[in-house]
């Protein structure tokens, strides 16, 4: 069940880039089957470790606090993803995929500023980033 979990995780968040790419907001009709999703993947198979799941969530509820502080510097949409990785992954593992994704990000942003194709004003959307973070994941725990 590990492995379709994974799969159809990847598969959400490769049609939230898209979406946050083409519309620059992810809706929340979307959003909310994911955190039900992550709830009822817990609820059921569930390997015996809420903590690591309540930490996971942990995690996105501070994303939520950070994107409300900053008047969504990090978007909600963004940090609702989060919130639901955190939910499926746990802590350990959401920090593992947002290491992945914020150096991805990084080095995007670098290679476009030394380009001087974008100011640094300029907002990008970080979903595909998330989704480029979630796939390293994988690659890394392929056993």
């Amino acid at each position: 069940m590990w492995k379709i979990s994974r799969g159809l995780l990847l598969i959400f968040l490769a049609l939230l880039s898209y979406i946050d790419v083409r519309d620059r907001k992810i809706p929340v009709r979307i959003l909310l089957p994911g955190v039900l999703g992550g709830i009822l993947y817990q609820a059921v198979w569930n390997r015996g470790d809420w903590m690591t799941s309540v930490m996971g969530t942990g995690v996105g509820i501070v994303f939520l606090l950070i994107s409300k502080v900053t008047c969504e510097g990090i978007g909600y949409g963004d940090s609702v993803v989060i919130l639901i990785l955190g939910i499926f992954l746990g802590g350990k593992e959401l920090v593992e995929v947002l290491f992945f994704s914020f150096f991805i990000l990084v080095v995007f942003a670098i290679a476009i500023l030394c380009r001087k194709k974008m100011s640094r004003k300029y907002e990008m959307p970080f979903l595909p980033f998330l989704t480029a973070g979630y796939l390293c994941y994988l690659i890394g725990n392929l056993h």
